[in-house]
Formats: C-alpha cells, structure tokens, sequence
C-alpha cells in the first residue's frame, strides 16, 4: 500500500516538474532526466489488481508527453525521429513474443509495456524534442548531475551503510539481507557501476563543448572524482572494465586536449593507489578469481559465456520458441535447470535463475526474431553517434566522443549483466537523442573539406551571382 509520505514525496517532485515544462520544455525535460537516471523506481503508486504500478518514472513521462503534445513551438520537424523503423521493428517483435508467451500473460504484459513500450515513447519524445545543440548540451549536463547525486549518495552508503531507498521506501526489501551492496538509488550495484562508468566520458563534455554552460575544471574534476569513487564502490569488475573502456576509447580517438585530461585521470588513480594501498589489492584479488574457475567469481565470468549455450538449446525445442522465444519475462518465470559445463560432477547441475547476460536473455524470451532486432537497434543507435564523431567538424569530435564512449559501456555491459534498472534505459537514449541532435547542428567535416579543396576561379566565394555569369 502506498502511504501518504510516498505520494507527498512523489508530489514534490511533479509541481516544479509541471511548472517548468510549461515555462520552458527544454528545461524542464532536463529537469526530467536528472530525476530519471537518479530516482529509484521503487517510489511508486501501488494500484489495485493486477495493474501496472505507477512509478515516479512513469509519471514523470507521461507529464512529458503531455506538455510535449502541447507545446506551442512544435514544427515538423519535431515529429522526425531517426531510425524509427529500427524501434517499430523492436516492439513488433516482442509483440509477437508477448502473445505466444508460455508464462502468465498479464506478467508479460506489464514486461512488454514497461521495457519496449516505455522505452519507445520515451525515446520518441526527446528524440524529436532536441534539435538544437544548446538543448542537447542542457539535456547531457542534467543526466550528469542526476548521477553526480547518485554517486554522492553510494560514497555515503559505502562510509556509513545509510541508503536513503532502505530507510524512507516502504516495502522496499533487497535481494540478498546477509551483504550490504553499495547500491545508492540503483536496484544492484552493478548497475549503479555501469552508470558511473557511463557517466565518466559525460562529465568532459563541459570541458570541450559548452554551448552556453560555464562549467569550472575544479567542478567538472569534481564530477569525476565522484563517478570514480561511485565506480569502484560498486565492486564489480564489468563497471570497472567498462571505466577502463571509457579511457581507452577517448585515449585513441581523442584529440591532445583529450589525452592532457586523461593524464590528469591517470594521476587521480595513481594518487589514490598510493593513499590507498587496499585499493590496488582489491584490484589484485578480483583478477586472480577471476581467472580461476573453481572460485566463484571466476564461475560467474564462465556463466555468463554459458547463458548462450542455455538460451540457444532452450529455444531449439520447437520452431515457434526458435523465431520468439518464450515471452517477456519468462527468465523469471521458467524453470530451468543446465549442467555447467566449466564445473565438476560434484557441482554441475543448478537452477538458473539469474540471467547476468541481457543479450543471452533477449534470446531466450523473444527468440532469434527478438534477439536480432534488439540487436540491431542497439548497434544502430551506437552506430548513430560513431557517424556523427566521423563526419563533424574538429572543433565538436572531442565532445561526440564521449558520447560514443559512455553508450558504448552500457552495449558492452549488456553482455556482463541484465539491465533491469530504467534508469539505464532512459541514460543511454538521452544519450543517442542528443548525439543525433548534435549532428544535424555541426558542420560535416567533409564539406569543410570539400571547401577548402574547391579549386578557385578567381571570384570570391560570397559572390554566386557573379559565378553563375560567368
């Protein structure tokens, strides 16, 4: 049941939301994802039956969608959505996978219209509200304060085990009583790491491209601090391979301004490896387990290789589960039992029961239809961005790369955990939205090129009356 306090709460944060989406759109839709990537979902209105529950992010967008319809400056131009088709073919999938689903029917349902018609609409709206690259820059900079507050939140709950979602949201009970995961408002701490590995490439945007946004390099070094500190607490190795990834890709795309940062990241560690010796031996110790199969970190890397082997086989049983899998959410659902292949006899046969593989599950709850279009528009939308970094001009590359760096660790932690956290979902669209937004603001490099290799005829380029004359 939901107490007073809770729709208080939820109140709070709706009126300034209401206000400031009728003085100005883009404001308040920024002012929308900062709440969407550092809100839990738990705050929610609980509804009779079988209803879906109304959580704060689904009131938040459907307050969007409303002042969306409404809002005075549409143009047509608003309506273009990028690779819509890609989203169509998606839902149209899963679709077919919700009615020939094997598991009750209103459970997959609730599954279908909470990660494919939510996400969808969500995207739809602030893809075809960006169109300016001051409104993207806003819409980035929210969604890195929103995980500043996030990450603000897990070093406190690392120092003094105080979490804000265990002590104020009723009915709120996590997975496992016996350890205390850094979780702050995420529902498990490798998400809360994948989006404070997400964040780190974000957090440079202010520093390359402001667009109208004074941000200090004292704040903006800040910011990184947090999302470091965020990571690392999180103890898990597929955020921290994820933040080594960030790096990696800024460090051989970026530019000498990009590298000189880095140098200053690089510091920061080294800083901290010597102020904290325990930190490198934490490091240490994941490694050795994890190369070693008999230990269960090491058993958990091989199981998530193994998920495909699972999926694939369970699949196979018939033509239908091949092409569409058993439905959305049936991972949850579906008794499932698989002899690891990595393990001893002794030790061999398990439930499964947890899906650490977003890819392995689409596989297995919409088939080989479901999977290759989620596939797809993931690639796509990661593809998206890569065309923008390649084709804008000097001055806006940095920028778009991080872009493509942060979307690129939410693509590879699809393969290490399933992203069951909205707060995801809504942070990595946020971030192709305003990648796509980007491009169509900054001038091609290839028609700087062309331009500066156009062969001259004596006339002055801002004269094409004169060359149509002669």
């Amino acid at each position: 049941m939901t107490t007073p306090a809770v729709i208080a709460f939820i109140l709070i944060l709706l009126i300034p939301l209401w206000i400031q989406l009728r003085r100005d759109f883009t404001k308040g839709l920024a002012l929308a994802v900062f709440f969407w990537v550092s809100m839990t979902t738990f705050v929610r209105i609980e509804l009779p039956g079988s209803l879906p529950e109304l959580t704060i992010h689904r009131l938040i967008l459907g307050s969007v969608f409303c002042f969306w319809l409404l809002d005075k400056k549409k143009t047509k131009s608003r309506w273009h959505v990028p690779f819509l088709g890609y989203f169509v073919f998606w839902a149209l999938a899963n679709a077919v996978s919700l009615l020939s689903t094997e598991i009750d029917f209103v459970t997959s349902l609730k599954r279908y219209l909470d990660f494919v018609l939510e996400t969808g609409l969500f995207y739809v709206v602030i893809a075809s509200a960006l169109r300016e690259e001051e409104q993207s820059l806003r819409v980035l900079h929210a969604a890195v304060l929103g995980l500043s507050l996030v990450a603000i939140l897990a070093i406190i709950e690392h120092y003094t085990a105080f979490n804000p979602v265990d002590r104020f949201i009723p009915g709120y009970v996590r997975d496992d009583q016996g350890v205390h995961d850094v979780n702050s408002t995420y529902q498990h701490r490798i998400l809360l790491g994948t989006a404070m590995a997400m964040g780190l490439p974000l957090a440079f945007v202010p520093l390359w491209r402001t667009g109208g946004f004074r941000w200090s390099r004292s704040r903006i070094w800040l910011v990184v601090c947090l999302l470091a500190a965020g990571c690392y607490f999180s103890m898990s190795r597929g955020p921290w391979i994820g933040f080594g990834l960030t790096l990696l890709v800024l460090a051989l795309g970026g530019s000498r301004r990009v590298r000189v940062s880095l140098l200053g990241v690089a510091a920061f560690v080294a800083i901290t490896l010597i102020a904290k010796p325990g930190v490198l031996g934490t490091l240490t110790g994941f490694y050795e387990v994890t190369v070693d199969t008999d230990s269960h970190k090491g058993g958990t890397f091989l199981y998530r290789l193994e998920l495909w082997k699972i999926a694939y086989e369970k699949i196979s049983a018939s033509s239908s589960r091949y092409l569409f899998g058993y439905g959305l959410g049936a991972g949850s659902e579906v008794e499932l039992n698989w002899e690891l292949s990595y393990r001893d006899s002794r030790h061999r046969n398990r439930r499964i029961e947890s899906w650490d593989n977003h890819f392995a599950y689409t596989l297995f709850q919409s088939g080989m239809v479901g999977f290759a279009a989620t596939f797809a528009l993931f690639f796509r939308g990661i593809y998206s961005i890569y065309k923008t970094w390649r084709n804008v001009s000097l001055d806006a590359k940095d920028a778009v790369l991080c872009l493509l760096a942060s979307a690129l660790v939410y693509f590879f932690m699809m393969s290490n955990v399933l992203i069951f956290a909205k707060q995801l979902d809504y942070l990595f669209w946020s971030i192709v939205a305003a990648g796509g937004a980007l491009s169509r603001q900054y001038t091609p490099a290839t028609e700087l090129k062309l331009q500066e290799t156009e062969p001259y005829d004596g006339l002055p380029v801002e004269c094409p009356e004169m060359r149509q004359v002669f």
